[in-house]
């Protein structure tokens, strides 16, 4: 049920998007000046979610999975209702970014899906089924979307969600079990501050550090062009909404592939390297990034995007890597840092995509600059990771000696 809420809050990315520039343009405002009010709004909203996530992720932690994610789930709902019925651009901007400060950003379904499965393949591959769900929202709600667009008018994807949403609180209320009983929880009733413990943790644990950097630099190279991608796709190649909703539902169907069926097989022949898997499938998104912004014909990008199906494994194996360095009453601290962590990215990712699109759209950059700037980050984050592989492998082999020493 809490996957389903996930799904459905990915899959109306692409009509919110669309509501912006629909609002912005009823308002007489230019398509430089809609790219810009939708960084901003992402932007904004991503700072509410980098406040809020810690410390909703830290309480869990404390409090147990389950009253988070309720909580969770009903702001989801009103957020939801209350765009349904946004008449302009300043409400809607508005209820969306109040939405982010009780949203779990995905935190607190990767820590139930860490307190649930060990650490190592089968934490990756869970991870992977995660993902899987929000490929298949991504399939179905652009569609879905669209056709209420289409038929019912711009709230009408607003009003599904939100009952979707009221579904999913249900189902969280009467079917999802508590992950984290009171014999695994932490025990401090006034910790420190998530911030501080984050930091506390990436001081004791070097390589974590390195993953969780290349984290933050895989997602705003993600943030600089998912930001503005439904924009960006109209622009460059002249697709009309229901073309962007057809593409964005190809791109759900991707990820579906990529954890159905090549993440398991590669995890299977990684055995134990997974970082080499992570660094490849970062390295084929940069590239990936480049065939967009190169491509001549809107056909052209879907063939980029088959072949480069692979690169979705990155970021659950990535997640995985980063959870095996964690105990077990910090992975709720640990989910929710890194979701900040990665809010914080898509903050700044936001403001660099929508403002390297304002600029290409007045005619001072490449109409790419957006993929280009997301092709350097993530090429920044597949070193990171490199880096962290090296600092464990080190860290053990330091450690051996001293082992043999004890026996």
């Amino acid at each position: 049920m809490t996957v389903l809420r996930t799904g459905v809050a990915t899959a109306m990315m692409p009509a919110f998007n669309l509501r912006i520039a629909a609002l912005g343009a009823a308002a007489g405002h230019d398509a430089a000046a809609v790219a810009n009010a939708m960084g901003l709004i992402s932007a904004l909203r991503s700072f509410s979610e980098f406040t809020a996530a810690p410390l909703l992720a830290s309480w869990s932690d404390r409090l147990g999975r389950k009253k988070a994610l309720l909580a969770s789930a009903l702001a989801f709902t009103l957020e939801t209702a209350l765009l349904a019925v946004s008449p302009g651009l300043m409400m809607l901007g508005l209820v969306h970014v109040a939405g982010g400060l009780l949203s779990s950003g995905g935190a607190i379904e990767t820590s139930c899906i860490a307190d649930a499965t060990p650490a190592g393949p089968r934490r990756a591959v869970a991870l992977g089924r995660f993902f899987t769900v929000i490929g298949a929202a991504l399939v179905l709600g652009p569609a879905l979307g669209g056709y209420l667009l289409g038929h019912f008018g711009g709230a009408a994807p607003f009003a599904c969600a939100s009952l979707l949403g009221s579904l999913a609180l249900l189902g969280t209320a009467l079917l999802v079990p508590e992950y984290l009983p009171p014999g695994r929880r932490a025990k401090s009733k006034a910790p420190l501050l998530p911030a501080l413990e984050a930091m506390q943790l990436l001081a004791q644990v070097p390589p974590l550090r390195w993953y969780a950097a290349a984290s933050g630099l895989f997602n705003l190279g993600m943030a600089v062009y998912g930001t503005v991608n439904v924009l960006w796709l109209k622009e460059a190649f002249g697709w009309t909404g229901q073309d962007v909703g057809h593409f964005l539902s190809a791109l759900g169907a991707a990820v579906i592939l990529s954890q159905v069926v090549f993440l398991p097989g590669l995890l299977r022949l990684a055995k134990g390297r997974e970082p080499i898997v992570v660094q490849g499938a970062i390295l084929l998104h940069a590239i990936k990034f480049l065939g967009y912004a190169w491509a001549p014909r809107g056909c052209w990008a879907y063939a980029v995007l088959a072949v480069s199906s692979p690169t979705f494994c990155a970021a659950p194996i990535l997640s995985s890597l980063c959870t095996r360095h964690v105990p077990s009453t910090q992975q709720g601290l640990w989910s929710g840092s890194t979701s900040a962590l990665n809010t914080a990215a898509s903050v700044v990712g936001a403001l660099i995509g929508s403002r390297l699109l304002a600029l290409a759209l007045q005619g001072h950059l490449p109409l790419g600059s957006p993929l280009y700037a997301g092709c350097v980050f993530h090429l920044l984050a597949a070193c990171c990771v490199g880096c962290g592989s090296r600092r464990f492998a080190k860290d053990a082999a330091e450690d051996l000696p001293d082992a043999l020493h004890g026996a």
